[in-house]
């Protein structure tokens, strides 16, 4: 990833021939301003940025670019900068991650046997209500990132800004969202079974709109290889609303069971209704008929009870859902927000020698 930011880079050094062998005199300046003309004659530290991709001067209006001469032979060099910067970022806690962005400042070909480099007293300044659309600011590190190479070890120092994301974004982005679908998605539980369109409708609208949103969440990060709280938070829900839709097959199949032996019941009694019809008037033959469709409705009710019961258990499934389902979802944000709000910790990226 990449950031750029303005940069007032400031640099000193001693330059013990300019320094002014005689006295000050009462009211002379102990500092010149040199001109543009007299740089090009004067030693200046070839600083260069390590993790650099782009930089430019400003030249608006004039050359942002400053340097002062001090009685003593120090040399006060100062330019305005626009620098784009590598910045490699963890995103496994996204989006509740905290990132360190690095400014690496490196010599380019002295050693440190040659030129070694120095913080000021108060090295590091911003502006004081610094905002940003996603990040908040929350300090500066300092870092000496000094480095062997094949031809020496060059000296280097690093500023590492911690960024903390910025989480509202994404509650209503994101979290809110993906709440009020898994919710949505337990309204059939209240449903009657019977009603396929309503219940098929919620549970595919579920489905497809988490899909959705799991897709939009993540096509703005970088495709990395480990597994970002983002993921964790889109793929159970999808899981939920998911579940919500196979416990409706589980307990229609049941039902459409019960429905079909049912029916079934009540063909056999019609025939056996008609039959009974057919047989002969005398009493005795209408006695025993009687009997027999006793026999007979006792048979059909004990033959129909294990289908009142299929349809029974997929009530109680629906019914036992209305709270499975809720807790289980509870108790996932409890362990999601106290592993990662909490648990998880950021740790800087390690870019020095």
């Amino acid at each position: 990833m990449d950031y750029s930011v303005n940069i007032y880079f400031r640099q000193t050094w001693y330059e013990p021939r300019l320094a002014k062998k005689d006295k000050r005199k009462k009211g002379e300046s102990g500092m010149i301003k040199l001109a543009d003309g007299m740089w090009s004659q004067l030693w200046v530290p070839d600083t260069t940025f390590r993790n650099e991709k782009k930089a430019a001067f400003h030249d608006v209006t004039i050359p942002n670019r400053l340097m002062r001469l001090y009685d003593d032979g120090k040399i006060w060099y100062a330019m305005k900068l626009t620098v784009t910067l590598s910045c490699p970022m963890n995103l496994a806690k996204y989006p509740m991650d905290t990132q360190f962005c690095p400014i690496m400042i490196e010599s380019f070909g002295y050693t440190k046997s040659t030129l070694y480099f120095n913080w000021w007293d108060t090295p590091v300044a911003t502006e004081d209500h610094l905002e940003m659309p996603q990040f908040r600011l929350i300090k500066s590190h300092l870092i000496d990132c000094s480095q062997n190479y094949s031809t020496g070890a060059y000296p280097c120092l690093q500023i590492n800004f911690e960024l903390k994301r910025d989480l509202g974004y994404y509650i209503i982005q994101i979290y809110m969202p993906s709440w009020l679908i898994v919710i949505l998605s337990w309204v059939g539980f209240w449903i009657n079974v019977d009603a396929v369109p309503a219940r098929v409708t919620i549970g595919l609208l579920t489905v497809l709109t988490t899909t959705t949103q799991s897709s939009g969440a993540r096509s703005s990060l970088p495709r990395v290889s480990y597994i970002k709280a983002i993921d964790v938070w889109m793929s159970v829900c999808l899981i939920f609303v998911f579940s919500s839709l196979l416990e409706y097959a589980v307990v229609n199949v049941m039902s459409r069971k019960q429905t079909q032996s049912t029916s079934f019941n009540m063909n056999m009694r019609m025939r056996r209704k008609q039959l009974a019809g057919m047989i002969g008037s005398r009493k005795a033959d209408n006695m025993g008929s009687g009997d027999e469709s006793s026999g007979n409705s006792t048979k059909q009710m004990k033959a129909t009870m294990p289908d009142w019961d299929g349809k029974r258990k997929a009530r109680m499934i629906d019914k036992r859902s209305r709270k499975i389902f809720p807790c289980s979802f509870l108790l996932f944000n409890i362990v999601y927000w106290v592993v990662y709000g909490a648990i998880m910790k950021d740790t800087p990226p390690v870019m020095g020698g």
